[in-house]
């Protein structure tokens, strides 16, 4: 099978230009709608906090289903999903539900796809910074662009960005190929409760 070399650079560029639009201008949108240091250090936790808890679920069931493209597109569209509740609500518990929803899914993906872009790889591993480097492109041109616009346009229009970039994840995720999986692939065999007991 043919190394998906765009799709998969692709699926990074965008991944990152949405790091680099929503970490550096979300909080300063929260500020803009009136929410306090506080609240904004409430909300924005909320990211952190799914990278430590939804990974090892999402990777569990990924082994246990033996796919990992499925779970990679759902986690694309319930991400842009969560995050379109941002446009209906500027109320607190509205945003917190939208950021944790957003967040859950949001975290799921990129370990999956960092899995299965090593496996297209295979013997070819020394390619994997050319596909990556795509993912530091789009973060550092979002960042630089986006900076440039809101000064133009007001800061809702981060929602705008991040949304249409949400979008470009989601497009990308269902181009993503399932890679063959190979004979020597370790089957799951752990329950999810067993795993996250693990210090």
């Amino acid at each position: 099978m043919p190394l998906p070399y765009w799709r998969l650079s692709a699926y990074y560029l965008f991944y990152f230009a949405f790091v680099g639009a929503f970490s550096p201008y979300f909080g300063l949108y929260l500020s803009s709608i009136g929410f306090s240091a506080a609240d904004i250090a409430i909300v924005m936790s909320l990211m952190q906090v799914m990278r430590i808890v939804a990974p090892g679920m999402w990777g569990w069931l990924a082994d246990r289903i033996g796919a990992r493209t499925p779970i990679i597109r759902g986690a694309g569209a319930a991400s842009l999903a969560g995050f379109l509740i941002f446009f209906s609500t500027e109320q607190f518990v509205g945003v917190f539900v939208a950021m944790a929803l957003m967040s859950f899914f949001w975290s799921a993906s990129l370990p999956l796809v960092e899995a299965l872009t090593l496996e297209h790889l295979k013997s070819k591993v020394a390619r994997y910074g050319a596909i990556r480097v795509w993912g530091s492109i789009g973060f550092v041109i979002t960042v630089l662009a986006l900076g440039e616009m809101l000064d133009r346009t007001g800061l809702r229009a981060v929602l705008w960005a991040c949304s249409l970039i949400l979008g470009g994840i989601c497009l990308f995720a269902f181009s993503l190929p399932e890679a063959p999986e190979h004979a020597d692939r370790p089957r799951a065999t752990e329950g999810l409760r067993d795993i996250l007991r693990r210090r």
